[in-house]
């Protein structure tokens, strides 16, 4: 009986043991996975960024609707950020710029990000009048600096 029971045992602290790593390894994915989706999200703003300030700047011409479906996804992309941002990732191992900071000291940072929606939507307002879009892309820029100046590492 004392042999069944120690074999048993044995086999429990075996199998336990090595469920450790498999565990680590689906938390590295998972965590992995939820930075490459961030990651995703502000290369779509930042593509949008880039693309608008090419037409502010005069180095290509694109169409109102366009100019305007570009400043709402920043807007789409700014609402959906807090809950991409939301899950702390410690077992990542993909790079980021993403500091520490953001988690903790989340109010701050995740109450940013209405403001770089409003911006984006009033950018989206002003199309047509590149005056209007100017000011706008102002904010929208000077919204995007302050959340990477806290919030991104070098």
């Amino acid at each position: 009986m004392k042999k069944l029971l120690f074999a048993g045992l044995l086999g429990t602290i075996i199998t336990t043991g090595a469920a450790f790593p498999m565990m680590a390894q689906a938390d590295e994915a998972s965590d992995n996975a939820a930075v490459e989706n961030r990651k995703m999200l502000m290369d779509g703003i930042g593509g949008a960024m880039g693309t608008l300030g090419c037409y502010m700047k005069g180095e290509c011409t694109l169409p109102d609707p366009v100019l305007a479906n570009l400043a709402k996804g920043v807007a789409f992309a700014a609402g959906a950020a807090p809950a991409a941002f939301e899950p702390q990732t410690p077992d990542a191992t993909v790079k980021t710029t993403a500091s520490a900071d953001i988690w903790t000291d989340w109010d701050d940072f995740a109450g940013r990000f209405p403001e770089l929606q409003t911006a984006a939507l009033a950018l989206a307002d002003a199309v047509g009048d590149k005056g209007a879009m100017g000011a706008a892309m102002g904010e929208l820029g000077k919204s995007c600096k302050s959340c990477h100046d806290e919030y991104r590492t070098k």
